[in-house]
């Protein structure tokens, strides 16, 4: 991501300025993903060679894994809350207002070129060039067409909030055969059109497609944490006779896995309520019957364990 943010820089897409605090911005929505991808490697790390050298002393002090879940209550209480927190609140808000700023940043940075040579003129979009100085820039032109019939000039100008200014220029209209001095001349700039950030409870009160699908997607990480970290003290217990590396890569591949297609059904929207919800509860059904299994003898005979 910071590469990211530095190539931007480099092209004068963003201010060099900014790059360390938009970076702090996004962090919560990229740690919002690798706590749960730590936690279930984690948990997989330290358990697997426990169970694989002393499953047979946990197995006669009549060591089950309900008691292990139960034991581990407050862990997987702390896990599940932190990732609602990181989820619900400060990922959703922090991403909102980092990009707030980069459209902020935009407006100044990446609408004033510097004219090299021959420049192409955008249809319909802001032409402005200029060569930046210690105050701001100079030799400011401003074409809002896709030709030179009318343009502005300023000899020194800024960006004044969502305004730029230019100062000491003119107005040239040719449609008009006319052309104006001016001391200062303020033109708006295009204001970011990303939404603004909606709150939990805001969610909740206004039910609808679009809120629903939001919601959800915020909802969808917290829940992988949480049954990802129970699986991943379930099957760690079967280290026993798996062994521990083939145990340890199973348990990787088939989270990895999960998370992939919880990944992508935050991707999709409907209109249809029924579709919504069909699209977050499939994958998360289909791991917790997975899930589910894992506390069945058949489950083991199927995997080869040779002691049933």
């Amino acid at each position: 991501r910071f590469n990211i943010f530095l190539g931007q820089a480099q092209v004068g897409k963003m201010s060099s300025e900014i790059i360390f605090i938009v970076l702090a911005l996004f962090s919560p929505e990229l740690l919002s993903i690798i706590f749960p991808i730590s936690v279930f490697l984690g948990i997989g790390f330290v358990l697997t060679p426990i169970y694989k050298s002393r499953y047979a002393v946990l197995e006669a002090s009549s060591f089950s894994v309900g008691k292990l879940l139960y034991g581990q209550k407050f862990l997987l209480l702390s896990i599940f809350s932190f990732s609602l927190f990181l989820s619900l609140w400060l990922s959703p808000y922090a991403k909102n207002e980092g990009q707030k700023l980069i459209d902020v940043d935009n407006n100044f940075a990446a609408k004033i070129a510097e004219p090299k040579g021959l420049v192409q003129i955008q249809k319909n979009k802001f032409n402005v060039f200029g060569t930046k100085s210690e105050n701001g820039y100079k030799d400011l032109i401003f074409i809002n067409s896709d030709d030179v019939e009318k343009f502005m000039y300023g000899r020194s100008g800024y960006v004044d909030q969502q305004n730029l200014v230019l100062e000491d220029g003119f107005l040239y209209d040719n449609e008009n055969k006319a052309i104006s001095r001016f001391n200062k001349a303020n033109v708006p700039l295009q204001t970011s059109t990303d939404d603004d950030y909606i709150g939990i409870v805001e969610l909740f009160n206004n039910i609808n497609a679009e809120n629903l699908s939001e919601l959800f997607s915020r909802l969808t990480i917290p829940i992988f944490c949480l049954f990802s970290a129970i699986f991943s003290l379930i099957f760690s217990t079967f280290s026993n006779f798996l062994g521990r590396e083939k145990c340890y890569l199973i348990l990787a591949l088939i989270n990895i896995l999960y998370l992939m297609f919880v990944l992508s059904s935050l991707g999709t929207f409907s209109t249809s309520l029924i579709s919504i919800f069909f699209d977050y509860f499939t994958v998360h059904i289909v791991y917790l019957l997975l899930l589910s299994s894992l506390f069945f003898k058949r489950t083991k005979r199927f995997l080869g364990y040779e002691g049933l």
